[in-house]
């Protein structure tokens, strides 16, 4: 019998570190099925089947674990190594779709979270300012190489980064629009998250190198191929 401490066991997580998560969860469940507005202590800990005093013994109070929970996502969010981990850096398209299968994925799986961070965006400046930064940052990187893929542009730094934002805000409406009002022209699409992220990708890759993406590269959204002059 291996002892405990032998490479083949498996490492127990400390009892706090576990009770966190279960709170977390049991508060990311409440999310999603109502709204950050409705959600109480009470609430989050009869979901998690836990003492009251214990939430408590861990967080400071309901605002101090939802902003927990949401930096998590915005970290998700800026993980771009891992994001474009089996992509090519000159696989523009990849790259694109590999960002829109996680922004898919987290409304899908989280509507509740993404409206919490919209509620967050409104109610906490403080809040507001870190989710700009880290949205900024992450349109930031496109921004930054947009010279070297279009050397020829004579686009100022601030010119691009209205075209970058304009066309990302494109595929953050119909986000909003699909999963968060679940509008039902969007619902009636049936499409999967993969297919989603691959159309809004398309769009985006459309509207920044004026041309098709590679149609070797498509597996959902070819029929947009077709749209040209």
């Amino acid at each position: 019998m291996p002892s405990s401490s032998s490479p083949s066991s498996t490492p127990r997580r400390p009892k706090g570190e576990l009770a966190r998560e279960r709170l977390k969860s049991a508060a990311i469940a409440l999310l999603d099925r109502g709204g950050y507005h409705q959600l109480r202590v009470k609430d989050i800990t009869a979901e998690a089947g836990v003492a009251a005093g214990l939430f408590h013994h861990y967080y400071s109070g309901l605002d101090a674990l939802i902003e927990e929970i949401l930096e998590d996502h915005i970290a998700a969010f800026e993980a771009t190594e891992q994001i474009e981990r089996d992509v090519s850096k000159g696989d523009w398209f990849s790259r694109l779709r590999s960002h829109y299968r996680v922004a898919v994925h987290a409304h899908a799986a989280h509507p509740g979270i993404m409206r919490c961070i919209d509620q967050f965006c409104s109610d906490d400046p403080a809040f507001r300012a870190r989710w700009q930064a880290s949205y900024n940052r992450r349109l930031k990187l496109l921004t930054a190489v947009f010279p070297y893929v279009f050397p020829e542009s004579d686009l100022s730094e601030h010119e691009v980064s209205l075209v970058v934002h304009a066309l990302s805000g494109i595929g953050q409406d119909v986000l909003r629009a699909r999963y968060g009002e679940r509008n039902p022209e969007l619902l009636a699409l049936g499409l999967t998250e993969d297919e989603l992220a691959e159309w809004l990708a398309a769009l985006f890759y459309r509207g920044l190198f004026a041309c098709n993406p590679p149609r070797r590269a498509m597996n959902y959204a070819d029929k947009i191929l077709a749209i040209r002059r």
